[in-house]
Parts: C-alpha cells; sequence; structure tokens
C-alpha cells in the first residue's frame, strides 16, 4: 500500500468516528413505484398493487399519497378510485408491556396523477463533462445514462447503469458515484475477477461496497477529481456495520480496492496513449 493510499484509509477511518450518515447526491425518477413525499419504493405486495392499478387506469406517473398526504399538499381525490394498500406493523399490549404483537392495516393509495398535484421536472445541471464516461469505456465495460436510472452494476451483463450527470449535485459527486460502479465492474469474471454473488444485505455485498467505494475515492485522488471525505466515509461505515466475521475488513477491502483501481488507471493511461499516438 503506498503512502498516498494510506493517509487515505487513515483519513477515512478518522472520519468514520462522525455519526454523520450518508445522502444521496442525485436526483432520480425511480421506475418502482414509490411515495412522492418519502421517494421510498413500495416493496411486496404494495409494488404490485400499485403496479396493477397503473397499468388498469393507464396512470404514467409512478408516485402515489395517502389521502392525507393529498390534504396536505392541496390536492382533491373527489370522486377518484383508491388503490389498496398494507401497512405491516407491531404494537405493545396495552395489558403486557412486555408483549408484543404484529399487525396488518389496510390503508388508500392515490396516484398523484388523480390528486391535481402537479410534479415539478427534475431540475438538471448543466455539466462541463466532455466525457464523462471515458473510464467506463477504458475499462471496457457497458454504461447506459438515463434520467430513470439509479446507479448500479450488473455482473451479468456487465452493464453500468447511471443518472444523467446534470442529476447530480456537481460533476465532482457524478465522477466520484460512476467511479464507485466502475470499481464494482473491475471484479467481473473478464477483469479481476472478484466474487460478486452476495445477495443485498449479506455479508459479501457489504465487503464488495467497502471495495468498490474504496476504490472509488483512490481514483478521485488520482484523476484530479474532488471528493467528500465524509460522504465516503458514512457510507464505508454503513456498510462495515454489517461485516460480523471480520471486525478489520476496511484493510483487506484496501488491498482489493487498491487493485481495483491501479487496473482502471492503467486502462485508462493505455486508452490515452493510443488516442494521442492516433
Amino acid at each position: 500500500m503506498s503512502k498516498k493510499y494510506q493517509r487515505i484509509i487513515d483519513l477515512l477511518e478518522e472520519s468514520m468516528k462522525s455519526e454523520e450518515s450518508w445522502r444521496k447526491t442525485w436526483q432520480s425518477q425511480s421506475r418502482l413505484h414509490c411515495n412522492w413525499i418519502s421517494k421510498r419504493p413500495y416493496s411486496g405486495t404494495n409494488q404490485l398493487m400499485a403496479m396493477v392499478a397503473a397499468w388498469k387506469y393507464e396512470y404514467t406517473s409512478t408516485y402515489w399519497l395517502t389521502y392525507k398526504q393529498v390534504q396536505d399538499l392541496g390536492g382533491n381525490v373527489k370522486g377518484q378510485k383508491a388503490t389498496p394498500a398494507i401497512f405491516f406493523g407491531d404494537g405493545v399490549d396495552k395489558d403486557d408491556p412486555e408483549k408484543r404483537y404484529k399487525f396488518a392495516k389496510v390503508y388508500n393509495l392515490f396516484n398523484i396523477e388523480q390528486t391535481g398535484i402537479e410534479v415539478p421536472p427534475i431540475e438538471v445541471r448543466t455539466t462541463k463533462l466532455e466525457n464523462p464516461f471515458e473510464l467506463g469505456d477504458a475499462i471496457g465495460v457497458k454504461v447506459r445514462s438515463s434520467e430513470e436510472h439509479n446507479p448500479c452494476y450488473s455482473p451479468v451483463t456487465d452493464t453500468i447503469k447511471m443518472p444523467t450527470p446534470g442529476q447530480f449535485e456537481s460533476d465532482d459527486a457524478h465522477q466520484s458515484t460512476f467511479y464507485h460502479e466502475c470499481a464494482h465492474a473491475t471484479g467481473h469474471k473478464s477483469r479481476l475477477d472478484r466474487p460478486l454473488t452476495g445477495m443485498f444485505g449479506s455479508e459479501d455485498y457489504a465487503k464488495e461496497e467497502l471495495v468498490a467505494e474504496l476504490a472509488s475515492v483512490f481514483l478521485c485522488a488520482e484523476l484530479g477529481v474532488k471528493y467528500d471525505i465524509q460522504q465516503h466515509a458514512s457510507y464505508l461505515k454503513s456498510w462495515q456495520k454489517a461485516i460480523k466475521t471480520d471486525a478489520n475488513y476496511l484493510l483487506k477491502a484496501a488491498t482489493a480496492a487498491r487493485k481495483a483501481s491501479e487496473f482502471c488507471i492503467d486502462q485508462l493511461n493505455l486508452v490515452r496513449k493510443y488516442e494521442e499516438v492516433a
């Protein structure tokens, strides 16, 4: 580990002591149906109910509101047909405080197109990036960019999906996130062949997230991209909590991250050298 990378690791470990939490640095138009206020996608039966209702009544929006939310926002659903949803929760027995119980409660949802509430379009910032996906091209991964995408990498199709650069709060925030996905892509069997089969929330998944985020910081440092050390640290901290079998995995992840970032830099330099000669 070079002194430069070690200084970054030391700084990240110090920043991880903070209680500041990770925040999303881009605006998105998720394809999943979600609550308009929280932007949190529905899961399970509620996602299915929203999809079916949107298909049946030809709603084009994926945003939904409860009756109270409609009222609070000054909307009107008079004469509109509600879509049922289920809220699962748990409570405490009033006669026995130590006894808890689970319950399910049906409530109504309304698609935002039923409410008269106008959905403001996403404000897309003007980007100064001439080739925002240069690194992806250099390592040979397919990149798809759309306002409807959230950042992700699929090892099955070897494809990175990204929002457009203008949806991020800054060009640096876009590049930092894109480098994270490129780092995941280095784990593909055609590149560095890291295990990428961990299910979301598993330890293997958490370990890969640490590798990708550390590699993103290393790449930012190497390529002159301004990065928010606290933002990276809080993201690392959130995933390190999921690793129970190896509390010091961050140090092992740093070695894998170094290999990932060096692979990316080597490929980028090769492409740039070829373009200069050409």
